[in-house]
């Protein structure tokens, strides 16, 4: 089934600005106008509207999205499995171009398995990124081994600059592996910075560490108050589950790589990414009709209340950023009922400023017979669920792996191939060709981890790359 026009249509820019400047005349055709708060930059209009049984979409200053479900219909007499897709995108106009000023913090490991080489190159990164931030950026860097240290706390860059390139050089390499102090510190530092500046944090390692569930609270709980957290791992010894785990924790950016030469690009993106974002804290409320249950959101943070409100949190976005959330959902719904999935979207805009959107009710019905669902179903919607489920499993099956499992690593991989492959099958062209690249690479992930040991270079080298795509397919199509 390929996706409807009308979708295809609302999603472009050009028709979008059309249906705002068009709002008061299309009002009379079903347009929902919502007048979101003041600001900052004055009273704002949303607007909002169905597109078809299955799909909405809103726009406010700074953003719009769309929320869609992958069935309108459900077979009734028991509990089925449908999902809701929500995708929120950041305006890339001229206005949301303007670079927002940025308060970084560089977590660097200088522990000893950093020693050599690797640690020239880390530092000559950090000191090249420090030659290239705007005198107005703030900065902050704490170097960490079995110990952690405020190499420098935060400050404007242009006061520091030449100080702080001479106190990255001297670093030197001794100690183990203790992130989550490290980690502290420089979100502590980053509690200082000015008001109105993005904030971000950067992570680096290449050792392992048994803390990562106490890193990971720590980046969900900068990420709940608007810091973003990346990671990268560097080299084949990091544990890259730990470190992808507080990137996606923190709302961030996690990458690998064999060796720190290419620590500088990372980090040239996230002062990138960070000088560019517009919208933060972005969040979405959906209140779940009776009958229908929330099972778990793949790319937010997710909480759930008693009262069939399902909460969301998804942190920042830059200009041009597209962030979506798969919903998983369940529905039990007798033949010829009909309940209503609605919610809201809100988020902050960098400079003052913040915005909400209602999203129209999307209806979904319980049906007598399986054609009608077969009709209903939206193939784009549930290419997109797919994909990104098959991401979790594919992380379980390098966990599997790592762990000596390799019969679990490989029965996962194989559901994989075949959830994939029937969700191409009924899916849009464009998005059966990525779920089919999406295919393949799991295959060879398989051939991989069924020829070579956990501890081979050829093992490690496949398990980390193959977890950094699947982290990034959690949140962005990566395919």
């Amino acid at each position: 089934m390929s996706a409807s026009p009308i979708r295809t249509l609302f999603r472009t820019s050009r028709v979008r600005r059309g249906l705002a400047a068009c709002a008061v005349v299309l009002a009379a055709g079903g347009l929902v106008l919502v007048r979101a708060p003041s600001s900052a930059h004055g009273d704002a209009v949303t607007v909002v509207t169905p597109n078809g049984p299955t799909t909405a979409t809103f726009t406010g200053p700074g953003a719009h999205g769309r929320l869609s479900l992958s069935h309108g219909k459900l077979l009734g007499g028991a509990p089925r499995t449908f999902y809701a897709e929500l995708v929120l995108s950041a305006d890339a106009g001229d206005e949301a171009k303007q670079r927002a000023p940025l308060s970084l913090a560089v977590v660097l490991d200088a522990s000893g398995s950093m020693s050599g080489a690797k640690m020239e190159q880390a530092k000559n990164a950090v000191v090249e990124l420090i030659r290239e931030m705007h005198d107005d950026d703030e900065i902050a860097v704490i170097r960490y081994d079995s110990d952690s240290t405020v190499l420098q706390p935060l400050a404007r860059l242009g006061n520091v600059r030449e100080d702080l390139v001479a106190k990255v050089q001297s670093i030197a390499s001794s100690g183990g592996t203790n992130i989550p102090p490290a980690l502290a510190k420089g979100l502590a530092q980053l509690e200082e910075s000015a008001r109105g500046r993005v904030r971000r944090v950067v992570l680096v390692s290449d050792g392992l560490d048994s803390t990562r569930a106490q890193a990971e609270e720590l980046a969900k709980a900068s990420a709940q108050r608007g810091v973003t957290i990346s990671s990268m791992g560097i080299g084949l010894d990091f544990d890259e589950l730990y470190m992808g785990g507080v990137a996606r924790s923190g709302r961030g950016n996690f990458a690998f790589v064999k060796d720190a030469s290419a620590l500088a690009g990372f980090l040239r993106r996230e002062v990138k990414e960070g000088a560019t974002t517009t919208i933060e804290s972005a969040t979405a409320t959906l209140e779940l009709p009776d009958g229908v249950r929330l099972v778990r959101a793949i790319g937010a943070d997710v909480r759930s209340r008693g009262d069939g409100t399902v909460e969301l949190s998804m942190g920042s976005l830059f200009a041009g950023d597209e962030r979506r959330v798969v919903i998983e959902l369940t529905g039990d719904l007798p033949a010829g009922a009909v309940r209503s999935l609605s919610g809201k979207v809100a988020w902050s805009r960098v400079g003052g400023g913040s915005a909400d959107a209602k999203i129209a009710g999307l209806d979904v019905a319980g049906a007598s017979d399986s054609r009608e669902v077969e009709e209903a179903r939206d193939g784009a919607v549930l290419a997109s669920a797919v994909s990104a489920l098959a991401s979790v499993r594919q992380l379980e099956a390098t966990e599997a792996y790592n762990r000596g499992d390799g019969a679990r690593a490989q029965a996962l991989i194989s559901d994989n191939e075949a959830q994939l492959a029937a969700a191409a099958s009924a899916a849009p062209k464009p998005m059966a060709a990525a779920l089919d690249r999406q295919r393949e690479g799991y295959g060879e992930s398989k051939r991989t981890f069924a020829a070579a040991a956990p501890t081979s270079t050829e093992g490690k080298s496949a398990a980390k790359a193959g977890a950094e795509k699947d982290l990034a397919n959690m949140v962005r199509s990566a395919f």
